[in-house]
């Protein structure tokens, strides 16, 4: 199982080169994915600002998100020990992030995020972190 941030989704869909590779490589090698509720419609948010400035093609974008639509993610919602992880967390992670780490460190298995920023705030905490790396 691991737990997939919004970032590394994203870059799995619609980058073609080397760091999307990297993320899909991940994504694949565990489809146990667990993510915050907030997680698809976040991913959403980004392909579709990709779409409006032209990175993608409106095709494109509404196959990516029918893969985000159909994705088998188990997502875990604003739970009351949830949302104390995430106020806990609030001067060092924002509240958007906090819920990957602390599914992360609940359900101990790994984050697997693009942001190395995140990843350094999870590790500190005593997170797995898995950041892919192009080849």
């Amino acid at each position: 199982m691991i737990v997939i941030d919004a970032g590394v989704w994203v870059r799995a869909l619609v980058d073609d080169g080397t760091a999307g590779d990297a993320c899909r490589q991940v994504l694949t090698g565990d489809l146990d994915w667990i993510a915050p509720s907030h997680a698809p419609i976040e991913t959403l948010r980004t392909i579709r600002r990709y779409e409006a400035i032209g990175l993608i093609n409106t095709e494109q974008a509404d196959t990516h998100a029918r893969s985000v639509v159909d994705a088998e993610v188990r997502y875990v919602g604003p739970q009351r020990w949830l949302l104390i992880a995430v106020w806990h967390q609030r001067h060092n992670i924002s509240p958007y992030d906090a819920p990957y780490v602390a599914l992360a460190l609940d359900y101990d298995v790994p984050l697997v995020t693009l942001d190395e920023r995140l990843g350094r705030a999870a590790r500190a905490l005593g997170a797995r972190v898995l950041i892919p790396a192009s080849p």
